[in-house]
């Protein structure tokens, strides 16, 4: 959808998933001593997804783009209580945005400069399907910024990701019965210059 003189622009598609016969790794005692892997249940997935970019001024692009899902484990097909009926699919926040700020402007000797903070989002999310593994993620924003510069072959750009040094949770998993946590990357700022030719 091209809005306001093709300044502003959405795309966006809503969807269904039926899933059938997910496998997964159970280890159930009350089945075998052992663990096996089996297609145990049936999922379904709802889903809204889109984008939008609006340039406001000649300078100025503004973007984003979000996700929202429902998913749900709609049958049992292994007689397990590993897995559960009604629980949510593993690794599929409900919401998650981002949206950045570019502003470009020219200098003199045909350099062009630009400043671009960006801001994302994901809401908490299941770790696991199986229910004795299972663990939530802790939602999180993360915010980081880049400024530099561009002149005909080269560019060099100055960034900040993570700014507010969040610990933000990226997967959860248990190995041999230990929690495992894998975070991303902390503050980290620096410079990058790339050369085309």
């Amino acid at each position: 959808l091209d809005l306001f003189d093709r300044t502003l622009r959405f795309n966006g598609s809503a969807f269904y998933v039926d899933i059938s016969d997910m496998q997964t790794t159970i280890f159930d005692p009350s089945i075998t001593n052992l663990f096996f892997s089996d297609n145990a249940a049936d999922a379904e997935i709802y889903g809204l997804e889109g984008n939008v970019s609006w340039l406001p001024t000649d300078n100025l692009l503004i973007s984003g783009a979000f996700s929202i899902l429902d998913t749900e484990i709609t049958d049992v097909n292994t007689p397990t209580d590993d897995v559960q009926e009604g629980d949510e699919l593993a690794y599929a926040p409900e919401f998650q945005a981002n949206l950045r700020a570019r502003y470009t402007w020219y200098l003199q000797g045909g350099m062009t400069a630009h400043v671009m903070p960006h801001v994302s989002y994901s809401s908490s999310a299941q770790s696991d399907v199986i229910t004795i593994n299972n663990d939530e993620t802790d939602s999180w924003v993360l915010v980081g910024m880049t400024a530099g510069f561009t002149r005909d072959f080269w560019s060099a750009e100055l960034f900040a990701d993570n700014i507010f040094n969040e610990e933000a949770e990226l997967t959860r998993n248990f190995v041999y019965d230990v929690e495992r946590v894998t975070y991303a990357r902390p503050f980290t700022a620096g410079v990058r210059v790339s050369f085309d030719f």
